[in-house]
């Protein structure tokens, strides 16, 4: 079995050399369809990274070849843009392990991005890989039908089609999940590539085409309502919408006929129902509404609150989960969330996570898909080329019913929302290169701009980076730190009903609050001097005091330039917290004691920041210069290659 397994990994590597195509469609179907994750279940280790890696190969190969082509789009800039604000709330992260993390994953993923992108544009599979993509999906809804209707949901066909939800408030049938763990994420899947779908049977001219993609639309629209999703069901509507009335003609004409549609099929179909259980938790929230409603909105309020608590750059990425339950303490405390603790709104959770300058980032990134949809729309028009014309509006369609969707959910696809990003960003690419004069291309070898402009931005933008970095390493100083979370208990250790009132501090939200602040205006670094009977004058020694994050706590920290005061000057800080706690005679008392002296750094986290700002300027810079000299009339610059990064 090894020997055999070898021999046929080896095959498809060479096939994949030989046919870069057979790569990327492969890579783009495993990934987009979840099949690598089923694969993973069943032995164990996905293949997506083996094929990331094959793929990467292959664009050298490709370039060895004198194959490799690549060139500057919207896009590129901002995605770039969206993965420097990822960095950026990674500055004042409240869970720096979880933020590195996400961001090592956000990487790879970008990677993704720039390998499928490069392949579509190389082996100019425009058209291909949308329809790939819309194929596996398709045939993995329509075995959910299959499952559904004649095997009556028996097993989960390998994977292939998971019920995790059998019953649910309003739902007429139970809820598929496709190859996905949720129900709500594969209909969000599903409706990303529904108007591509569509698109595909626009453009199609033989019969026998148009009865393949409409056939694929169909188990796409029933796939998505056996997952039953309230969200799904409005995002879907409004994406097919969008799509209608940008395809023109007899499309948008068919929108006449949708109110007596609706009329009909939301009745029989039980959707009706289904979307009733969102009204219901404003009419009656405590009595009929879905629990599930009720949860979701009591996470949404946390993380609007995370959000006016820092609304400029948020908390960190990933940070929402650590956060919920010092947010949660005041609402439901007893009840435990029985789903997903994450925000369910996906802007709610970027906000939350990053503040405006994330939601700005991710703005300008979907400003820039947008853009480049809606200028190859209008270029492919004026050239009277349908195929692009309609891979455009199937590009818009998607996004429109994705972020529709988001209202209801998480981040959680990011890899299939760059698939569809790679996809317009080629489109654009390839619609604007028919725009330009016919020239012999010259691709006797890759080219990168050279011109003064490129040169002259990156020597700028270099020795004003190296400036701010030494600035930064000159000016930053070795600190301790030295931190105690002392827990609020009662002071009595009686057993009486005041005693149980009493050990409720955390969903009474006035008590640990108070304390903290009144500790913190009241305890001076001369004051820790005097408790300890010493003297730091040179240390710059500082104290604070916060509401720990767990709610029924307060941290006590102090930081100085000095090990040994850091140390002497936090055991005299828990000292007199506990006295002057004691002294107030609230019924309370602080238990606990100093962690010991941590080394800070600084300028590290700004060192991040200053790189990721100097890569992101660079790289815009260039592009911009390398675009700039694409459309000059040189008659050796070659318009597929110029403007590479």
């Amino acid at each position: 079995m090894l020997v055999g397994g070898g021999i046929v990994l080896t095959a498809c590597v060479v096939l994949a050399v030989l046919y870069p195509r057979l790569s990327l469609l492969t890579l783009v179907a495993l990934d987009v369809s979840n099949i690598n994750g089923v694969i993973a279940d069943h032995i164990g280790v996905s293949p997506y990274k083996p094929q990331l890696a094959l793929a990467a190969f292959i664009l050298l190969v490709m370039a060895r070849r004198k194959m490799f082509r690549i060139s500057f789009s919207p896009v590129l800039l901002g995605l770039l843009i969206l993965f420097a604000g990822f960095c950026l709330s990674f500055v004042a992260a409240a869970d720096p392990i979880t933020a590195q993390d996400m961001l090592i994953a956000d990487g790879r993923d970008i990677l993704y991005f720039v390998v499928v992108f490069a392949l579509i544009l190389s082996t100019d599979q425009v058209k291909s890989v949308p329809a790939v993509a819309v194929l596996v999906l398709a045939a993995i809804a329509g075995l959910t039908v299959l499952h559904e209707f004649v095997l009556h949901n028996s097993g989960d066909l390998f994977g292939l089609s998971r019920v995790p939800l059998v019953q649910e408030g309003g739902a007429l049938t139970p809820r598929h999940a496709g190859t996905s763990s949720d129900v709500n994420f594969w209909a969000r899947l599903l409706i990303l590539f529904t108007p591509m779908s569509l698109s595909l049977f626009a453009m199609s001219k033989a019969w026998l085409d148009r009865v393949l993609w409409a056939g694929c639309t169909v188990a796409l629209l029933v796939g998505i309502y056996l997952t039953q999703s309230r969200g799904g069901f409005i995002a879907l509507f409004v994406g097919v919408l969008v799509w209608a009335l940008l395809a023109g003609g007899r499309y948008r004409k068919s929108l006449f006929y949708v109110p007596l549609a609706l009329l009909v099929l939301v009745p029989l179909t039980g959707i009706g129902s289904r979307l009733a259980t969102l009204i219901a938790i404003t009419s009656d929230p405590t009595g009929t509404a879905d629990p599930s409603v009720i949860t979701r909105k009591r996470l949404q309020v946390d993380a609007w609150q995370m959000f006016l608590d820092r609304p400029v750059t948020g908390h960190g990425i990933g940070s929402y989960g650590v956060l919920f339950p010092s947010y949660d303490r005041v609402a439901d405390y007893y009840q435990p969330v029985d789903i997903v603790v994450a925000a369910h709104n996906f802007y709610l959770e970027q906000a939350a996570d990053g503040g405006i300058v994330l939601l700005l980032a991710w703005a300008l990134f979907f400003g820039s898909v947008l853009f480049s949809a809606l200028r190859s729309l209008l270029v492919a028009r004026r050239q009277g080329n349908d195929t692009h014309r309609f891979l455009a509006i199937g590009v818009i369609g998607g996004i429109a019913g994705w972020l529709v969707a988001s209202v209801f959910l998480h981040l959680s696809d990011f890899r299939a929302l760059l698939l569809l990003a790679a996809m317009v960003a080629a489109l654009d690419v390839q619609t604007r290169q028919r725009t330009q004069p016919a020239a012999p291309p010259d691709v006797s070898r890759v080219r990168l701009p050279t011109g003064r402009a490129w040169v002259l931005s990156f020597v700028a933008i270099s020795v004003l980076s190296a400036c701010g970095l030494v600035t930064v390493w000159a000016t930053s100083e070795q600190t301790y730190s030295n931190s105690a979370t002392l827990a609020v208990t009662p002071s009595s250790t009686e057993l009486d009903p005041s005693t149980a009132y009493q050990l409720d501090v955390v969903s009474r939200g006035l008590i640990v609050p108070t304390l903290a602040k009144v500790l913190d205006a009241s305890i001076s670094v001369a004051d820790l001097e005097r408790q300890a009977a010493v003297s730091y004058p040179g240390a710059g020694a500082a104290i604070s005091v916060t509401q720990s994050r767990l709610g029924g706590a307060i941290v006590v920290t102090v930081t100085a330039s000095q090990e040994q005061a850091a140390s002497d000057l936090g055991g005299a800080a828990v000292t007199l917290s506990k006295t002057q706690v004691s002294a107030l005679q609230p019924g309370y008392q602080l238990t606990g004691t100093m962690a010991g002296p941590e080394t800070v750094s600084a300028g590290g986290e700004w060192l991040i920041l200053t790189l990721e700002v100097t890569f992101v300027l660079t790289a815009g810079l260039a592009a911009l210069a390398g675009r700039r000299r694409a459309v000059s009339p040189s008659p050796s610059a070659d318009p597929v290659l110029a403007g590479a990064l």
